[in-house]
């Protein structure tokens, strides 16, 4: 954590922050916003004002009363300067109150501290700014105190605190009682504002308290995952999980997209096809030939019963339905322009319960150790969509690489879990005992179970008709 000073200007490196201010009191002794504006010093319209009621626009999404996330990629282009703001107003206190408030500023590699100092009697203080240099970001420590109050503030920044999202009610229509009771140095009309400002507060933390997950289709209820964080990470994830990892688990904030239905999750098997070549630095010379058969095993948490999911006619999924999963169709060899061959699906990112990712190595693409098809690698992507609808560059991505050369039918890559918005990825590979074609599952706990009682058997597609198991979906095991 660096320390900056007040008035100092440092260069911001990451493309997502949030800001925090932390105080020693109880939760909501300040209020956080944020103020959009152009190079004019104004905002466009109402909706560049970030509070209790109006808590997202672009870029910028109020988490907590304290805490306000900023991604500098989203924010409009004609956005100059974002200037966030802590207010006491709905406490009925000064700044002078609150001892010791610090603000912190963390992006997934850079994390700042500041510390205004010398105030008193203010209301509002205009914390730091976020604004442009050429094309790049700076962060100015502003920690100036502003006390004529927030709508004062907002007036002065080209926002009209009478429009319908903010507007206090008329003198007339105040409570008569209440109006006498106010301090003989302050306008009615300031007091109203005050309290819809408060009420407005109030709305938000609980709504914040109602809205444990992101929007989704009914599913069974989540078990409390033990390492689940209360708050939403937005660190930016790419991570890469070998057998010589010393972490075989990794982990992708699903809340971050803040309910953004143009965020798309996929799991999907990579590979640069059977006896594909490499040059000296490791990429692909030569793509060969060559299929595997990917399963995606899908356990429901509250019935336990199991759907799997694939390429094989019949049962490629339905975002609809459980387990909210559709497969994209099954490869055969690398796609256009000699990209890798891939399998996948697309999972709504929801409490779907357990997912294994099974490759089926047998009989129709022979039995082998599944090194020999290119470097296969689960690859569990999560962003914003592209062109093509499926998570862009700039997505989160979690890749797992099959290891150990084993000679099984059956190998399990990945262990997915989606838990209190958190998806968990265990990469550990596992694999069938030789001999068998019984396909690995999970118990009714959720463990994984190398030969599952009454669990499907692989089988040669070409002779059965596109499908490659005996059952698609059962019980779970006890």
């Amino acid at each position: 954590m660096v320390g900056v000073s007040k008035g100092s200007k440092t260069d911001l490196t990451d493309d997502r922050y949030t800001v925090r201010i932390a105080t020693p009191g109880p939760s909501g002794t300040v209020d956080i916003a944020a103020v959009l504006l152009t190079s004019h010093g104004k905002v466009r319209d109402d909706d560049d004002f970030i509070f209790f009621n109006n808590p997202k626009a672009s870029g910028v999404t109020l988490l907590s009363e304290e805490t306000i996330a900023i991604a500098l990629h989203a924010l409009p282009a004609e956005i100059d300067r974002v200037v966030v703001t802590a207010s006491t107003e709905a406490q009925g206190k000064q700044f002078c109150d609150v001892p010791t408030l610090a603000v912190d500023i963390r992006g997934t590699d850079q994390a700042l501290t500041f510390t205004p100092e010398g105030l008193t009697s203010e209301t509002v203080l205009q914390v730091v700014a976020l604004y442009r240099r050429g094309s790049a970001w700076r962060l100015d420590a502003i920690g100036q105190g502003y006390s004529r109050g927030l709508a004062a503030f907002a007036t002065e920044h080209g926002i009209d605190v009478e429009s319908p999202n903010t507007s206090p009610p008329s003198i007339e229509a105040l409570d008569t009682t209440a109006a006498a009771a106010a301090p003989p140095s302050e306008n009615p009309a300031i007091t109203a504002a005050k309290g819809v400002f408060a009420a407005a507060k109030d709305a938000f933390v609980a709504a914040k308290a109602a809205v444990a997950t992101p929007t989704a289709p009914a599913t069974p209820a989540p078990h409390p995952h033990p390492d689940a964080a209360p708050g939403i990470s937005f660190e930016k994830v790419k991570v890469t999980l070998t057998k010589d990892s010393p972490n075989q688990t990794a982990r992708i904030d699903l809340r971050k997209s803040q309910g953004d239905p143009k965020w798309v999750l996929t799991v999907g098997l990579e590979w640069d096809g059977r006896g594909a070549t490499y040059d000296r630095k490791g990429n692909v010379a030569k793509y060969g030939t060559g299929d595997l058969d990917v399963y995606f095993f899908c356990r429901n948490e509250e019935t336990n019963g199991y759907v799997i999911i694939s390429g094989d006619k019949g049962h490629q999924g339905d975002l609809k339905k459980w387990p909210f999963i559709h497969h994209h169709g099954d490869s055969k060899g690398p796609g256009k322009g000699n990209k890798p061959a891939v399998e996948q699906v697309r999972v709504l990112p929801n409490e779907n319960g357990d997912l294994l990712v099974n490759i089926y190595q047998s009989v129709d693409n022979g039995i082998g150790a599944l090194d020999k098809f290119g470097r296969p690698r689960v690859a569990i992507r999560y962003g914003r969509a592209g062109r093509s609808g499926l998570p862009g560059p700039d997505a989160d991505e979690i890749l797992v690489y099959v290891g150990n050369s084993r000679n099984s039918f059956w190998a399990t890559v990945a262990h997915i879990d989606v838990q209190d918005g958190v998806l968990t990825v265990d990469g550990e590979t596992r694999y069938s005992r030789v001999g068998t074609e019984r396909m690995p599952g999970l118990d009714s706990t959720g463990k994984w179970v190398r030969t599952p009682a009454d669990g499907p058997n692989g089988r040669s597609k070409k002779r059965n008709g596109g499908r490659g198991l005996d059952k698609y979906s059962g019980q779970c095991p006890k």
